[in-house]
């Protein structure tokens, strides 16, 4: 019985140090994912959801599986923040269905055309070129993570350990990969401007010499486009084997 005393005392000694060392980086895990939100989602509520990510990830740390604990948490923190924006309705039906629609537009105008114009897409959507833009910078406003909430399989939940998980995951990381190879290269530099490099709509209009609000707009239409090709139409990638 002491000995076991012992042992859940050096546990819990263990996962407060975990939890201790790597607090900041869950916050800024949890703020980066945090930008992509509308504003009347409590930026605390997304940091808490992610402290009880970390939470997770120190109590459920297995050191003997040699995988760096950080890589391990991260994957806790967002899927605790992903979960935590899933029970807000982050992005409304209505929502998903506009990001489909414009997606679809727009691989179809590119397949026919060569090209998916403002105006081509506008019209294919039978609306404005205004409320085309418009519906564009939504779609980025009740976004997280440009791809995370809408498509349950890029998010498959369980016990990561198992072969099917495993699998979905694999699937996952496959799909992403396929629709990205389809983006033209404005479309992966904004996504790369502000989901690895962090930068501002500002500082990214500054890089391509456009506006702040033509920079919402893109990103709108980039995400809508991954959407597209991520949900199955358009994207005929086989699976791949990822380490």
């Amino acid at each position: 019985m002491k000995a076991y005393a012992q042992q859940l005392k050096s546990n819990t000694r263990d996962r407060d140090k975990l939890i201790t060392e790597h607090v900041e980086i869950a916050r800024r895990i949890s703020l980066r994912m945090a930008r992509s939100c509308p504003d009347w989602i409590s930026r605390d509520d997304i940091v808490a959801a992610g402290m009880i990510g970390l939470a997770e990830a120190a109590e459920r740390y297995d050191e003997t599986r040699q995988e760096p604990f950080l890589s391990f948490a991260e994957k806790r923190i967002r899927g605790a923040v992903i979960d935590e924006l899933r029970r807000g309705d982050v992005m409304p039906r209505r929502m998903r269905r506009m990001a489909r629609k414009i997606g679809d537009a727009i691989q179809n105008l590119e397949q026919r055309h060569g090209e998916a114009t403002d105006d081509k897409v506008a019209e294919a959507l039978g609306v404005t070129v205004e409320e085309y833009k418009q519906n564009l910078e939504q779609i980025v406003h009740v976004s997280v993570g440009a791809l995370e909430l809408d498509d349950d399989s890029l998010m498959p939940t369980g016990d990561e350990s198992s072969p099917e998980i495993q699998l979905a995951n694999r699937r996952a990381k496959a799909k992403v990969r396929t629709a990205l190879e389809q983006l033209d290269k404005r479309d992966l530099l904004i996504l790369n401007l502000y989901y690895t490099e962090e930068l501002t709509y500002t500082e990214i209009g500054e890089v391509m010499g456009i506006t702040r609000s033509r920079v919402c707009q893109l990103h709108g239409r980039a995400i809508a486009r991954m959407r597209a090709l991520i949900q199955g139409r358009n994207v005929d990638g086989e699976l791949e084997e990822v380490p």
